[in-house]
């Protein structure tokens, strides 16, 4: 029997605690506003090498996020102590240095609450920490889909929040989130990927990741080189969600305001194809990151980013809604506002349709090492990982490795020709922020020698 973990009462006790000495201490201090957020994590994880399970372990971890203003003096800071003696000195440590600093003209009050929340999917009610046996299964799936060797691993988190601020909000939410990576090889040079992610391990489908991994990593024994130039590009959605958290990010307006977007000035203009939509949802089924309220308290909601090809929204919290003269989206950090769970709008073709569409072109699965070059004019490049394709007239003809993907994400948006009708959910080390996504195929992609 498989053990099942929670975070407990005393946890909660401790929670609460720090969050009462971080209000009595504001109020001491003559803070006028303060939010306080603490966090408590329980994390189980399962790593695997050489087609066995290595390391099977867990791990209970607290931290806490404090903002604190005064005369539209205001500072932010994570404070990883959980002692009373040591958490008041940073706490004045913090006013010192805030008091010294200039009034911010664009300084916005916390909203007032209190709110109302509404969860809307239910978290699992405890977290399974030896998930050896479900990693296991990921393992014979690979091995029976042609892979030598699996090596990866498989990790669940149980993330309790609470938040209290100045202005009447005092909340709390907890969300459960189970992630798998595999990686399968033939050989050196033949390898794939697989992911599953899943807010609960029920749900998490570990055969077909452990099977993507394998039949990719079959694909790709006795991979050429690929000539330099343009190419129709078939996106693996582990790829394109990669590109898409990029997406969302450069729809905060603090990535606007610091130059790190390419979405300035294009509200209400068409910025990808018409059969492009982007949304973020503070909450949704399957989202491994989703939140009834924001870091500022506001209750969240589904925002639609992208259109059909039309930029309608960015992200904002009360400091930059100000500024622009606008609401919140209920998309707070206390620095800057960011996504929740993006999720990218269906198409109607299926993997085969688009590879049948393709008259000279390459596909790819997985990729590391995405680099900007620009972020205000969203160029980059990345080095496609594992499994990769050339495809002429509308037939795979052999696996290729040795390139590099040169080009910008602004093009690429309004040149995608065909998106997949099938969907599942990213979330790995190259993707932070949850994507529910589909493949794609995008036209005149630029491919480069890897050096």
């Amino acid at each position: 029997m498989s053990t099942k973990l929670s975070i407990d009462r005393a946890t909660e006790e401790k929670m609460n605690d720090i969050l009462d000495w971080i209000a009595n201490k504001c109020k001491s201090l003559g803070v006028e506003n303060y939010d306080a957020i603490t966090f408590s994590e329980l994390s189980g994880q399962s790593r695997f090498s050489n087609n066995s399970i290595t390391t099977v372990n867990y791990l209970l971890t607290f931290e806490s996020m404090v903002y604190m203003s005064k005369g539209k003096k205001r500072i932010v800071s994570l404070i990883t102590s959980t002692e009373r003696e040591s958490l008041e000195k940073t706490l004045e440590r913090l006013y010192n240095s805030m008091i010294t600093g200039s009034p911010d003209s664009e300084f916005a009050p916390l909203p007032k609450g209190p709110f109302n929340y509404k969860r809307l999917y239910d978290s699992d009610d405890s977290l399974l920490i030896d998930n050896s046996e479900y990693a296991a299964r990921a393992i014979d799936a690979a091995i029976m889909s042609g892979a030598k060797r699996v090596a990866g691993s498989l990790q669940g988190t149980m993330q309790k929040v609470m938040l209290r601020t100045s202005n009447g909000v005092d909340t709390s939410d907890i969300r459960t989130a189970y992630t798998l990576n595999v990686r399968a090889f033939v050989d050196k040079d033949a390898s794939g990927h697989g992911v599953a992610v899943s807010t609960s391990i029920k749900g998490l489908d570990v055969e077909s990741a452990g099977k993507q991994a394998g039949s990719n990593a079959k694909n790709a024994l006795s991979p050429k080189q690929v000539e330099q130039g343009k190419y129709t590009l078939l996106i693996g959605r582990t790829v394109f969600a990669n590109l898409v958290e990029a997406i969302g990010n450069s729809a905060s307006a603090f990535s606007i305001e610091s130059g790190l977007s390419f979405l300035p000035d294009k509200l209400g203009s068409e910025v990808a194809v018409q059969t492009f939509s982007l949304t973020d949802h503070g909450q949704v089924k399957g989202g491994v990151n989703s939140r009834s309220f924001d870091d500022e308290g506001l209750p969240t909601h589904t925002t639609s980013i992208i259109e059909k090809g039309v930029l309608r929204s960015h992200l904002h919290n009360s400091t930059t809604a100000k500024k622009w003269n606008t609401d919140s989206t209920a998309n707070a950090g206390l620095i800057e506002p960011h996504p929740w769970n993006l999720e990218v709008s269906s198409g109607d073709s299926s993997l085969e349709e688009m590879i049948s569409e393709v008259k000279r072109g390459i596909y790819i699965t997985n990729n590391w090492y995405t680099r900007y070059q620009s972020y205000k004019l969203g160029e980059y490049s990345t080095l496609p990982r594992d499994y990769a394709a050339y495809i002429e007239n509308g037939e795979i003809k052999h696996s290729v490795t040795g390139f590099r993907v040169s080009d910008s994400i602004p093009r690429q948006l309004r040149s995608i020709r065909m998106i997949g009708k099938e969907r599942s959910w990213v979330k790995w080390w190259e993707v932070h922020t949850p994507v529910l996504c589909p493949d794609v195929l995008v036209d005149d992609v630029t491919i480069t020698r890897a050096t």
